[in-house]
């Protein structure tokens, strides 16, 4: 730690919890994906993008909204 403060881990910050946190992407949340990916491919549909959410808080916003435009 390069602070020298005690290291506290949060009730939420634990290898239970974040096992449980990506079970429940992958059974509700990940299939949203498919789905609208599957919808945006129909003609008049709602258009679909991919922006990938790594990285900077400025190149996210960039990358955000150039898949808006």
């Amino acid at each position: 730690d390069v602070t020298g403060e005690d290291l506290v881990q949060r009730p939420d910050d634990s290898e239970e919890t974040v096992s449980k946190r990506l079970d429940i992407y992958h059974s509700q949340t990940q299939p949203l994906v498919g789905f609208y990916q599957e919808r945006a491919s129909q003609p008049g549909a709602a258009k679909y993008s991919l922006v990938e959410g790594v990285g900077s808080v400025d190149d996210i916003t960039k990358r955000l909204l150039s898949a808006l435009q």
